[in-house]
Order: structure tokens, then sequence, then C-alpha cells
């Protein structure tokens, strides 16, 4: 169906199943504070995965087999960068002390903010790409940028308490040393404070902007569809918060994904600036390797999932190989204490 989600009453409503899924989450999945198991977070995890896949089927059934390929690479880069957000998600939480019991309901506002951060960063980014695509390059510069810190700084600690937001909020409300439950105030000796939990959920908001303008550049690389870049973000978020539950004992595993994570960005990076600059003769080079001009964009975007899927996997297995403990992941105890 040619054009069919270029629609806005099509992306309309999408956001609208988008609102209903966070609602559903809220009242029947984290309604009371627990603590998640594994059993529950895999089962969640299974539950968002195919919520996704769900999406991806309509895609592929209704856009066409290339908005499908990008949906689905778009998907897995974005889950990719998820789990490095979840990772600073664990030291945030550890330098506050935050009860288990109430992480889940924490992960929840850390959700609703990503997606208003990204909701904004997409219809933004659309918005001037429309108007002047060369800002396309700009977009590519900060992918390139963002995979040389990942690089460098990967034995960085990452300190919540020089958060500005934090700092300034502090500046103008008093913050109690004790959690009240999950609530955002307190009062104590008739005083009302702002507790510890409030100060968990500002440092996730103002984490997530930063993770928008990280994420919204990766995804315009793969797809200038509206709808696909934010199905694909609203999609990889929603399951954020069980997959927190499910890597938080893992982190050994990932030793090596902020080296995968990078040479995906500058990939991405690297690939804007060819489309952009030498578009026309780039499709013309894959034709000429005996590709049929009705399938070399096909082609491109299968090659960007391959490419994609093939550098988590061996950050993955590079990780089992070779495991170790310095790394920024599994010492995020010792940076949040």
């Amino acid at each position: 169906m040619e054009g069919y989600f270029d629609s806005v009453t099509i992306l309309a409503a999408f956001t609208v199943g988008v609102v209903i899924l966070l609602l559903f989450d809220l009242i029947l999945l984290s309604g009371k504070d627990h603590h998640v198991g594994m059993r529950e977070a895999t089962l969640l995890t299974i539950f968002w995965t195919l919520v996704a896949a769900a999406v991806g089927v309509w895609v592929f059934i209704a856009g066409g087999t290339e908005l499908g390929i990008e949906y689905a690479t778009a998907y897995v880069a974005e889950r990719a960068l998820s789990i490095d957000n979840l990772f600073v998600f664990l030291v945030i939480f550890n330098y506050f002390v935050l009860p288990d019991l109430f992480r889940s309901r924490a992960l929840l506002f850390g959700i609703v903010g990503a997606l208003i951060a990204r909701a904004v960063f997409i219809f933004f980014a659309i918005g001037i790409i429309s108007v002047f695509e060369p800002v396309l390059y700009l977009l590519a510069a900060i992918l390139i940028f963002t995979a040389y810190k990942l690089i460098t700084s990967h034995d960085e600690e990452i300190d919540p308490s020089k958060n500005l937001v934090v700092r300034v909020f502090r500046r103008f409300m008093p913050v109690s040393e004790e959690y009240d439950g999950h609530s955002f105030f307190t009062v104590k000796n008739g005083i009302r404070a702002a507790t510890p939990f409030a100060l968990v959920v500002i440092v996730l908001a103002s984490t997530d902007v930063v993770f928008a303008i990280d994420s919204i550049p990766t995804v315009v690389g793969i797809s200038k569809n509206q709808f696909i870049i934010w199905s694909s973000n609203a999609m990889a978020v929603l399951g954020m918060r069980p997959l927190f539950f499910l890597l938080e004992g893992l982190v050994n595993l990932f030793r090596f994904l902020s080296y995968g994570l990078a040479a995906i960005l500058a990939f991405i990076g690297v690939k804007i600036i060819v489309e952009t600059a030498i578009h026309d003769q780039f499709h013309d080079l894959i034709h000429g390797i005996g590709v049929p001009t009705d399938s070399v964009s096909i082609t491109i975007t299968l090659g960007s999932l391959a490419i994609v899927i093939a550098i988590l996997v061996i950050s993955v297995i590079a990780s089992v190989i070779l495991p170790g403990s310095k790394d920024k992941h599994a010492s995020s105890d010792e940076a949040a204490a």
C-alpha cells in the first residue's frame, strides 16, 4: 500500500496505541511495588518483543519489504542502544541506593520520559530534514563523534551527583535523606521536601534527553519514514523495563557492547554521508555488481540490517570468550559507591 505509513492518521493511531500500552503497563504490570524476578522479567521481555514483532509484521504487510526491513534494522539498533542506557540506569539506582521494590516504578517513569524526549526529537528532526537536507551531515557527525566518545570514555565513571539538573533542583528544593515509598515529596519536621525517589526520576529524565540525542540520528540514518522512526523507537523503549531486570546480573556478558555500539554508530554515520553526498553513484555501484535496479534500495537496507546484527553478535561473543571485570558496566557498583 503506497504511502500507507505516510498517513498522519496511522501515525496518530499508533501513538494512541502506545499510550494504551503504557497505561496497561502502569495499571496491570507495575501497579504494585515489588521485586521483579527473572521469571517475570523473562515473560515481560518476551511479551514486549512479541508486540514489537507484531508491529513489524504489520509494517511488512502494509508497507512492503523495504519498509519492513528498515523497521527491523531500526528496532535492533535501538534495542542495542537501550541496553547501554539500562546500565547507566543501574549506576543511577545504585548511587541513590534505590530499593529493589521501587526500581520497576522508577523505570516506568524513565520510559515515559524516554518516549516524550524521542517524540519531540523525532518530529523536530524530520521537520528540519524536510526543509534542509544538509542537516543530515550534522546528524552523521553526531553519530561519529558519539562513536568516538564510546571508545575513548569507556572506563569513565558516571557520577549522578554532578548532574546539572539535580544541582539546580537542590538549590530550590530541600531533599530528604530517606525514601517515603515511591512518593516524590515528604514532610519532615514540618518542612516539605523532595525524596531521593524524586531525584532518581529527575536524573532519569535528564539522561533520557541525552540518550535521545544519540538515538534519533541513528534511526534517521536507517530510515527517513517518520512512522518507522517513531515506531521502532517506541517499541524498543517499551521493552526496556523488564530487560533491565534480565540484564542486571549479566553485566559481564556485555563487556564489549560499547565497542559494538561505537561500530554501529560509526557505520550508520558513514552511511548517512555516503547516501546524502553520492546517492545516485552509490546506487549505480550496487547495481553494477549485479543487483537489479528495482532491488537496489532493498539490498542496501538488508545489508545494513545484516551488518548491525553481525556487529552485535561479534561483541557478545567476544565478551563471552574474553570475560573481564574492569569495564564501565561491571564496575557500576563501585562507580555508584
